[in-house]
């Protein structure tokens, strides 16, 4: 719950988004605040320069944190430009941070691309979607111990919550993030919390949607999902409000994976939902 106490008025708010004054009681939907910080803390986005990265990297200045964002496309000022599986590009990002990391967001990726069957465009998109955050989390987990820092994947619910006939690599890069997640919550207890945000279909350039954003016939909630959206969700599991999250899958999906099948009416054939 968080609170501020002040010369005209004394607040509370519920994890709800309940506010609570001496005058009674307000329901503010879909508002969340991170809680205050005792120091700047430091995160390190990769992926950072456009979509969910980028929507990570504002929602966390406006916050309050230090963001370092890494990208192979330029972004502002004190990014680093390069390859996000690469150790060598890596390691002034996490150096900005100086001693310690709060917090690591993997949103670098590539989205479904090459014959289901290649196996060089399989490879590929293991080598992006997979590897480099396995090779970014080893890198950080160091860091990240030093502060008791947490760490977020982004992962979709095309692998961990459906099969993708489009891109089997992409499913497979996003289903072992998962695993990936809940190994590294393993080996960073008690110090260092690690999860997945599995991401439906959400409105960037990414992955070209398969239907309007504002009419989605597969999803509860009919529209696609807006990147803040999921920033959100990231900004609070890096949080301290999430102290004892870890090794879980948050999905952000608009209710699409609890959808029953055949209640799209088929419109939804080939839409896989990748996210990120």
């Amino acid at each position: 719950m968080l609170g501020c106490e002040g010369q005209d008025e004394t607040w509370w708010m519920t994890p709800s988004g309940t506010v609570v004054t001496a005058g009674g009681a307000t329901t503010l939907r879909g508002l969340w605040h991170a809680p205050p910080m005792d120091r700047q803390h430091c995160a390190v986005v990769t992926g950072s320069a456009s979509g969910i990265g980028r929507a990570t990297v504002e929602r966390l200045g406006a916050d309050g944190w230090r963001v370092i964002g890494v990208d192979l496309q330029p972004g502002v000022d004190g990014d680093v430009v390069g390859d996000a599986g690469d150790p060598a590009v890596l390691a002034p990002a996490f150096e900005q941070c100086g001693d310690g990391l709060d917090a690591l967001v993997c949103c670098a990726a590539v989205p479904p691309s090459g014959p289901w069957d290649d196996a060089d465009a399989f490879d590929q998109v293991l080598r992006v979607n997979l590897r480099a955050p396995y090779l970014a989390l080893t890198q950080a987990l160091p860091l990240l111990r030093r502060l008791r820092g947490s760490a977020v994947l982004v992962g979709s619910i095309a692998g961990g919550s459906e099969g993708s006939m489009r891109s089997p690599a992409y499913a497979a890069s996003k289903a072992g993030l998962e695993a990936l997640a809940r190994s590294f919550a393993l080996i960073g207890a008690p110090d260092v919390r690690v999860n997945v945000l599995a991401a439906g279909a959400i409105d960037t350039t990414f992955d070209p949607a398969a239907f309007p954003p504002g009419d989605r016939p597969d999803v509860p909630l009919g529209r696609m999902g807006r990147a803040l959206e999921v920033a959100d969700v990231i900004a609070f599991l890096v949080s301290g409000e999430a102290s004892y999250v870890t090794g879980a899958v948050w999905t952000v999906d608009g209710g699409r994976t609890v959808m029953p099948p055949g209640l799209a009416i088929g419109r939804a054939s080939g839409a896989d939902g990748a996210g990120s």
